[in-house]
């Protein structure tokens, strides 16, 4: 997916978002430069392949990043491009808590678009994350930054503690 899918951090790094797609790196070379044997790109992840170049730009695929953020690097003409795919320590930023009319509570917060979260809860908050309850996956039907996750009316009827993961 290129434009709204990755961040572009600098000439020697790169943010992708979590879903399957390829991009290009800037013009790194001169259109006519030979980048045969010793000089040919490489990645060093099985999930980041060089799919070419073409007139001085090197075009890349990557496949869908399920689980936590992962790193690859491309390595061209004595250069390291560091290639992070998935979320990097970003937290959801809270913009609101309610509860509904029949007792269920609804928490909002916003991030990465291209970001999966789920919420946990727990009566203990000193519970390690391990023993919490999966409540579900929090949803951003309007793919904004902004996502949604709205409790069981039933969890409301006790002191509750949430919190969101990603994936």
């Amino acid at each position: 997916m290129k434009g709204s899918e990755y961040e572009r951090k600098n000439c020697h790094s790169l943010l992708l978002g979590l879903a399957a797609g390829s991009d290009q790196l800037p013009t790194v070379l001169p259109a006519t430069a030979d980048l045969a044997n010793q000089f040919t790109p490489t990645s060093d992840q099985p999930w980041l392949t060089i799919t070419g170049i073409t007139n001085g730009v090197l075009s890349f695929a990557f496949a869908t990043n399920a689980g936590p953020a992962r790193l690859a690097h491309i390595h061209l003409l004595n250069q390291t491009i560091l290639i992070t795919q998935g979320l990097v320590g970003t937290p959801p930023s809270l913009t609101g808590v309610q509860m509904l009319g029949n007792g269920a509570i609804q928490l909002s917060f916003t991030n990465n678009p291209s970001a999966s979260f789920t919420v946990l809860s727990s009566t203990n908050l000193s519970l390690p994350l391990s023993s919490w309850t999966v409540l579900g996956p929090a949803t951003n039907a309007s793919s904004s930054d902004l996502f949604q996750f709205t409790s069981s009316a039933a969890l409301s009827n006790q002191e509750c503690f949430y919190t969101v993961r990603s994936p």
